[in-house]
């Protein structure tokens, strides 16, 4: 007789012994070809996949972890910021996670997102998930130079993946952008059409990838045998109002930029305003370079000059990466540090006759 899922007039969820008697393939198989083991041929795999999608089978978390010693879960670290008025809030880590969720979806691991208002605080979150087992890797971004999470998780063996670099000589699973290259390639157009006084909008140097965005700013000066500019950084905390009161007093100098480096989408909508409201128009009184993760600036008007780096690939980079430093995988061999693409919808140059 046929096995009953109904009790007491209710369905019952159909579980792994249900799965290898619909088969005739044993609950062992069944169990590592549903954790996608390789010792399982792919036929069978697929035969096993398909039968659990026909009976709505899902792995219990639960015993999966006793089973393994796993929790089957994939930590997050998100930034809540503490800036008032932030206008950008958590545009960026929706990206991030979308990127990351579709790296696990067909994995047997689920999301754990844990919100953090300070440096400090995420540091404890993630000692405590690595002390109290809450996950079995941690994803995490706002690197800073000396990164003290990183100094933790690379001790007690913990895997994780990281958006960004720090500046220790320490081997680790990372996936970052080549921030120093963008900064000097940016500047470096804009020295090539005339500019020398130039500034540049520019995140907390506490974080890794500001000072790497100074450092590739300052050499694009070094190289072309001018001084940099660096009286016309500002740093701060990348909102739409921190680009706009940057811009404003940064054009109100004596010796005002002729061009800007923006750092975010964020900031240079900021810096559009302040430029608004001064009557200075782009690629005519004053060019604009930006950095995109989303690629708003294509609806600035007028559109501007753009490094263009999709953020949501490098959240699926991220997860990736993380799924194969769980599995063991070295972490030396789980690093990436992308180019962003130039979009060039200016020509940034002091050429133009209207401009003085």
């Amino acid at each position: 007789m046929a096995e009953s899922r109904k009790s007491e007039g209710r369905e019952l969820s159909p579980t792994i012994k249900t799965l290898a008697a619909h088969t005739g393939y044993s609950i062992a198989t069944i169990s590592k070809a549903l954790r996608g083991s390789p010792v399982v041929a792919q036929p069978t795999r697929d035969a096993i996949v398909a039968a659990a999608q026909e009976l709505g089978y899902q792995a219990n978390a639960r015993g999966m972890a006793l089973r393994t010693g796993k929790t089957y879960r994939a930590a997050v670290l998100m930034p809540i910021t503490s800036a008032v008025g932030y206008e950008w809030d958590g545009v960026e880590y929706t990206q991030i996670l979308s990127g990351i969720s579709q790296a696990l979806e067909d994995s047997d691991y689920q999301l754990s997102v844990h919100g953090f208002r300070s440096f400090d605080d995420a540091f404890d979150i993630a000692r405590r998930i690595v002390d109290q087992s809450a996950a079995d890797g941690l994803i995490f971004s706002g690197v800073r130079a000396d990164d003290q999470r990183i100094d933790m998780l690379v001790e007690s063996g913990f895997p994780f993946v990281s958006l960004g670099r720090c500046r220790k000589p320490l081997t680790y699973a990372h996936v970052d952008v080549d921030n120093e290259w963008a900064a000097f390639t940016a500047t470096a157009r804009l020295i090539a059409g005339g500019h020398q006084r130039i500034a540049l909008i520019n995140a907390d140097r506490r974080l890794s990838y500001a000072l790497d965005r100074i450092d590739g700013f300052s050499r694009a000066f070094n190289e072309a045998g001018l001084a940099a500019s660096i009286d016309l950084i500002a740093d701060g905390d990348l909102s739409t109002r921190f680009g706009r009161e940057s811009a404003l007093q940064l054009l109100g100098l004596p010796n005002p930029p002729t061009a800007l480096v923006c750092i975010n989408e964020s900031t240079t909508l900021g810096v559009l305003s302040a430029l608004g409201s001064l009557e200075r128009r782009v690629g005519i009184d004053v060019d604009v370079i930006a950095y995109d993760d989303i690629n708003v600036s294509a609806y600035f008007t007028p559109p501007i000059t753009t490094f263009y780096q999709p953020i949501e690939l490098l959240g699926r980079k991220l997860g990736e990466f993380l799924l194969r430093r769980m599995a063991g995988e070295d972490p030396a061999e789980l690093t990436l540090v992308s180019r962003p693409e130039l979009i060039g919808r200016q020509p940034d140059n002091l050429g133009g006759q209207n401009r003085r």
